[in-house]
This record gives structure tokens, C-alpha cells and sequence, in this order.
């Protein structure tokens, strides 16, 4: 059975129906995932997008407590909040802490058998140029209090934002991405991009390296038409595999 990696969702508007299927395609596909698999949730609003967010970690929790040997690390990407204090309290206390509610069961389950849960929230936090140094900081560490690991995206803007070794410190991870528009598609390639060096990073040599083999086991979804892509260069060259909304059948999905 081919076996997937990782899920990119870059999320939009959709109507309740769209919804619907996107929740019931992802559910579809969560049996095809590796026991120890990512979803990444990409979007430029977190506000705007918390109820698809927050149905989505619905139907994670729901496989996770049938299939009590899987493990989801969902990474949320979102842009930063605003700069001062209050908006950084508002978006912890408002959006984070009841994703963070909701994955209660699996923060005890861990406890109680002294392994890290099988649901983990990851934020990635997408920052401006125009965002302070200093906000950003606090922010950081206002998740890691509420154990919520962020890792950070940087493009050519905020490139030099990586140079600061406390704001690195802050992060558990830090990833480039080649583009300085902030567009989720691009930024959903960015992480892909990095994925694929991480996993390759064993394999690296002081001569040029150059891949021959396929992408990882991975599935890029449009939620805002509907279209799924089997890989990176796919999603780039616009070469589609299928439309949920037109077809959500996933096995037929997984057969492409």
C-alpha cells in the first residue's frame, strides 16, 4: 500500500459544502499515512481560518483515538500576529489555547504512558519585514510557555531575522523559503523544499549533489478549488491530479 509523508492544506474560502468534503477527503487519507506522518495547515489568516482549523484537529483526534498507534504532528503556518503585547496575548488566548484545549486528551494519554502525545501542534510563524525583533521574541516565547514549539518561516525579507541568535534560540526550528511574496502556495513549497533537504541532509557531500529519485510520499491540497497535487514540482508546473469537489473519492484519489 503506498504509504504517504506528508499532507500540505493550504487553506481558503470555501462554502460549508466544500468544508465538508475537505474534512471528509483528509479523514479519507489519514489511513494511507505513514503511523508517524505530518499535516502541515497553511494560511494567510489564522483568524479567518480557525474553524477549518479547528474542525480539521476534529477529525485528527477522532482517527488518532481509533488508531492508537498513529502520530500526527500538525504544524499550523500562519502569518505573525501584530507587533504589541496585546495582540499577542489575544492571539494565544483566543485562537492557540482552544486548539491547545481540544488536544487535552492526547497531552494526558502522553503523560500517563511517558511518551510525547500523538497529537502535537506546531506553529509556524510566518513574520513580515515589518515586524520588530522584539515582538517576535516575545511571541516566541509565549508559545513555548504554553508548549506550543514554534518554528519560524523565513523568505528574502526576513531573511537576516535568522541571524539573531536569540530569536533563533527562541524557535525549534527555522525554515527558508526562496520568495518574498508571502502567498501560501509559495510558502507550502518552502516547507516542502526544506523537508526534502532535511531528509537528504545524511546524504549531502562536498561535491554537488543532484536527486534522481522521486519526491517524498507527499499530497498538496488547494482548499480553495479543490485540487490536488502529488508533489512539489506538480503544484509548480500547475499539473493536477484530481478536484475533491468534483471527485472526492479518495480511494480512487490514492489509485492516480
Amino acid at each position: 500500500m503506498k504509504v504517504l509523508q506528508k499532507l500540505y492544506v493550504i487553506l481558503g474560502e470555501q462554502t460549508e459544502k466544500q468544508r465538508d468534503i475537505l474534512c471528509s477527503t483528509l479523514s479519507g487519507l489519514f489511513p494511507y499515512l505513514n503511523l508517524t506522518a505530518n499535516l502541515y495547515l497553511v494560511t494567510k489568516s489564522l483568524p479567518q481560518a480557525l474553524p477549518q482549523i479547528e474542525l480539521i484537529q476534529k477529525h485528527v483526534s477522532n482517527f488518532l483515538k481509533e488508531n492508537l498507534f498513529a502520530r500526527l504532528y500538525v504544524h499550523i503556518v500562519h502569518p505573525a500576529p501584530q507587533t504589541g503585547m496585546k495582540d499577542i496575548g489575544f492571539c494565544l488566548q483566543n485562537y492557540y489555547q482552544p486548539l491547545k484545549e481540544a488536544a487535552r486528551f492526547f497531552d494526558r494519554e502522553g503523560y500517563v504512558h511517558q511518551e510525547v502525545p500523538r497529537l502535537i501542534l506546531l506553529p509556524v510563524i510566518v513574520p513580515s519585514s515589518r515586524v520588530e525583533p522584539g515582538s517576535l521574541k516575545a511571541l516566541l516565547d509565549s508559545l513555548n510557555a504554553s508548549f506550543l514549539l514554534p518554528t519560524l518561516y523565513l523568505d528574502k525579507n526576513t531573511f537576516l531575522l535568522g541571524h539573531d541568535k536569540e530569536l533563533a534560540a527562541r524557535a525549534e526550528k527555522v525554515y527558508y523559503g526562496t520568495n518574498n511574496s508571502g502567498e501560501c502556495g509559495e510558502i507550502a513549497c518552502g516547507l516542502y523544499c526544506n523537508d526534502i533537504l532535511d531528509e537528504m541532509s545524511d546524504m549531502l557531500l562536498p561535491e554537488a549533489l543532484f536527486m534522481t529519485g522521486r519526491c517524498p510520499s507527499a499530497v498538496i491540497i488547494s482548499a480553495d478549488d479543490g485540487m490536488v497535487y502529488p508533489c512539489m514540482e506538480a503544484f509548480l508546473r500547475g499539473e493536477t491530479l484530481s478536484d475533491i469537489y468534483a471527485d472526492p473519492d479518495v480511494d480512487k484519489l490514492m489509485d492516480l
